[in-house]
């Protein structure tokens, strides 16, 4: 069945506003992706265990202070992370406040340690607002402190 030109005409102008549309969404975030980087000590950790066979279900609640490389305290951190399999794999959510400038929050699959876990970015807010990307933690120091790397874009403010 041969296209009419009419539905040809429609079709184009179709396609022309989604192309536009979509060019219009991808230029109001960052150019670049940015990277954060914060430390937290483990020393705020608190365990509840359930006593189920091989800990499934066992938490961890967690609360403590968020810091550059040298121990500069510069907000807090806190979440809770469920044991879900045997092999001390957890399911976590968390939120990173970095006072002044806003929260961020993650959720996902911690591996066991001293693997290192990614977490997809599930919002923000104050400067965070809109965010997308990846926080990446892992074990340093014997586990008794943690990275989290976050590498995210926002919005662009243009």
């Amino acid at each position: 069945m041969p296209i009419r030109r009419r539905d040809a005409t429609i079709f184009a102008q179709v396609l022309m506003r989604l192309i536009i549309a979509i060019s219009a969404m991808t230029s109001v975030w960052s150019a670049q992706a940015e990277t954060l980087t914060v430390y937290n000590d483990a020393t705020g950790d608190s365990y509840v265990r359930l006593g189920q066979t091989n800990g499934i279900g066992d938490k961890i609640l967690w609360n403590s202070d968020m810091q550059t490389a040298d121990g500069e305290v510069i907000g807090t951190g806190a979440g809770h992370c469920t044991q879900i399999d045997a092999d001390r794999n957890f399911f976590c959510a968390f939120v990173i406040d970095l006072a002044d400038r806003g929260m961020i929050s993650g959720q996902g699959v911690q591996k066991t340690e001293p693997l290192e876990s990614a977490y997809p970015i599930s919002g923000g807010t104050g400067v965070f607002e809109g965010i997308v990307g990846e926080i990446r933690s892992s074990p340093v120091e014997d586990r008794a402190r943690f990275i989290y790397e976050i590498e995210y874009n926002t919005p662009s403010t243009e």
